[in-house]
């Protein structure tokens, strides 16, 4: 089996049809699919079921009794994956007819990591988001943690050997960011790596979350523990003076939506949250001077600033632009 694809699922009846038919379609075809229902509850155990019966692909359906959030399903996924190569798809995404076979043409050997581009939102106008180019590890890392470049697990294809020798998994009970560790992991232990520039993957940008609920404190502890994880692999990794300072740009970076608000409560929490990171609000020059603006009244808790900064730009000129 050259390919898994893991899809962890929760209560997603009613967007796992479109999912489910994009893996139908896939003109690769020697690929298994490990499904991880994580205590659904709404009727998506049987449309998984009925796509492991009917679908000419093979398929693991493993199923958690209760929900243990995504990191340990997909932990589960990755203990159960038999192929050379292992990606994921969301239960709410679909992937292009050629993804698989895309991103495996450009796996010569030696590569342990392929990334390929990604279109934002299912309409016919939907945006295509290219990644930043990354000729090495190094150089991905640097994008990954500086803030130019996405972590999510579906923008990549990874050799699974890389993942099994270099013990590489999700902490479980740690749901948020466990993307961001993931993927900084695997690049911290790949040897050669290799950026396709064609959308393979379509993302649904729907969130019904508000941003006191992403970043609740039970959440920022979720990022935390899996930002301790990424600076104690960074440290210890071959690249850790090369990214001594990226780890603070990476603090600044996660905790950066804590800024599109214009609740007082929220920029203080910025504040409190790395605070060993707010020095270095103005020194990442590959972000845009109007973030680093940003950040750098946030450092010297300018709100008032900050607060018309979000009017100006998020309300204003954001809104003309994607209105």
């Amino acid at each position: 089996m050259r390919i898994s694809v893991i899809m962890p699922v929760y209560n997603a009846s009613a967007s796992l049809p479109r999912s489910l038919e994009s893996l139908r379609k896939q003109t690769f075809r020697d690929f298994e699919v490990v499904f991880v229902d994580d205590g659904s509850t709404d009727g998506s155990a049987n449309l998984l079921a009925a796509f492991q019966e009917q679908a000419d692909i093979p398929c693991q359906l493993l199923r958690q009794e209760e929900n243990k959030g995504v990191a340990a399903a997909r932990n589960r996924g990755l203990d159960a994956a038999g192929g050379e190569w292992v990606t994921f798809v969301d239960a709410d995404d679909t992937i292009e007819e050629k993804a698989l076979e895309t991103a495996l043409q450009a796996a010569a050997p030696g590569v342990d990591l392929v990334g390929w581009d990604w279109i934002l939102g299912f309409e016919k106008n939907g945006r295509t988001m290219r990644q930043a180019d990354y000729p090495t590890a190094l150089g991905a890392l640097k994008n990954l943690m500086g803030g130019t470049m996405r972590w999510n697990l579906w923008l990549f294809l990874f050799r699974r050997d890389l993942l099994e020798n270099s013990h590489i998994r999700f902490i479980d009970g740690a749901d948020m960011g466990e993307d961001m560790l993931f993927s900084i992991q695997a690049f911290l232990h790949a040897r050669e790596v290799v950026q396709v520039h064609a959308p393979l993957y379509r993302y649904n940008a729907v969130s019904t979350s508000s941003l006191s609920r992403q970043f609740s404190p039970e959440r920022r502890q979720e990022v935390t523990t899996n930002i301790q994880a990424v600076e104690a692999g960074v440290r210890s990794s071959r690249y850790g003076q090369d990214l001594a300072d990226y780890l603070p740009y990476l603090k600044l970076y996660v905790k950066l939506p804590l800024l599109v608000s214009t609740d007082r409560a929220d920029y203080e929490t910025w504040y409190a949250w790395f605070p060993e990171s707010n020095p270095y609000a103005l020194r990442n020059k590959a972000l845009p001077l109007h973030t680093r603006l940003l950040q750098g009244m946030a450092a010297r808790r300018l709100w008032a600033g900050v607060r018309l900064y979000h009017l100006l730009v998020y309300q204003l000129v954001y809104g003309l632009i994607y209105r």
